[in-house]
Order: structure tokens, then sequence, then C-alpha cells
């Protein structure tokens, strides 16, 4: 499984999670994306890949070596598109998978599933429940476009990739809802003392 560069763009913990401000002050959010990333991370860890953490905020940077992980700026005013174009780049010849960081309830079992799909050779979309992506993986170049809905643009860029529709790829923290079902969850209870 350690073939596949499996990355997590992070654009910064201080400034995170914006549409939490009138549930979370400043540090709490800054708390929950460190918790979050850490999450999510690790869960890529124990599938296999060491996590590439794509990001130029310090902060980020910081965390990410304190773990041991390996590291690239992003580019700067690209966005998450930019960022997973400079993933593709940095894989080279290596199938590529790109996760959010803000998955609360991701089992290693869940990337390893996609893992292995991804270095069967196929390409591999999960959706959020929302219509984003949550995780996208393939090979060599992808047209990529993030944003709201991205999930089918996403869909339609590939003929037939496989489509991972799991819970711990769904649900990722948009909102002070998505933060209260994540907690409420068995595999999301980690988050209680955070909402």
């Amino acid at each position: 499984m350690t073939n596949a560069v499996a990355a997590l763009p992070i654009r910064s913990f201080r400034d995170a999670y914006r549409r939490l401000a009138g549930a979370l002050d400043p540090e709490r959010r800054a708390s929950l994306a460190v918790a979050l990333a850490s999450h999510t991370a690790e869960a890529v860890r124990e599938a296999g890949p060491l996590p590439l953490i794509v990001s130029s905020a310090p902060e980020v940077r910081e965390w990410a070596s304190d773990r041991g992980y390996d590291i690239r700026s992003d580019p700067p005013g690209g966005g998450l598109n930019a960022a997973a174009r400079k993933i593709v780049r940095l894989a080279g010849d290596r199938p590529w998978l790109i996760l959010h960081s803000d998955l609360p309830c991701l089992t290693s079992g869940e990337v390893e599933a996609v893992l292995e799909v991804l270095l069967a050779g196929r390409h591999v979309l999960a959706p959020s429940y929302d219509g984003g992506t949550s995780a996208l993986g393939g090979h060599g170049r992808f047209p990529f476009a993030y944003g709201v809905a991205s999930f089918h643009r996403h869909l339609a860029a590939r003929p037939a990739p496989a489509v991972i529709s799991s819970l711990g790829f769904q649900l990722d923290i948009d909102s002070p809802a998505d933060l209260f079902v994540a907690a409420r969850h068995p595999r999301g209870a980690w988050l209680s003392d955070r909402g």
C-alpha cells in the first residue's frame, strides 16, 4: 500500500472553519482543525502510506514536522485545485490519493479499501454528503474541479471511476450541525468535548 502518495492539503489551522464562528471561538476552531487533521492523517498512516501534508501555513508545517510527515508548500494563491495539481506532479508515476483533512469518522480500513482500488489501476472518488469530494485518487494528470458540488464534475472527468461511499468519507465538517452529528456517532465520539 505504500506505493501511493496519500496527501492532505491543509490551508491553515489558525484560519480554519469560519463557518463555525457562531459556535466556536477562534482558539477552539484552531484546536478542532488540528484534531481533525491528526485523526485523518493517522487513518492514512495506519493504512500504509506516510501522509504528505501540502501547506504553506507555519503552524500546519510545524504540526506535520512534529509527526514526521512529509511536507510540501502549496502554490501561492492557487487554492485546492492548484495544491492537487502539485500533488500529482510530486507523485510522478505513482498513484495518488488526495483527502480532505476534516473527516472525523474516517477509519484506516476505509483508506485501505480506497488504496486497494487505486492500486488496481482505477480512479477512485469518495463523495461527501453535500456533493463535495472528500477523497479523489488516480494516476497521472487530472482536471481537478474542487468547489461546491465537485463530486459530479470529478465523476464526469474519467470514465467509470470506482465510487466509494462510506461514512468516513461522507461526513466532513462544514457546519455546527456536522460537528453535532459526528460527535454523536460512535466513530466520532472523540469530538464530544470539542463542540
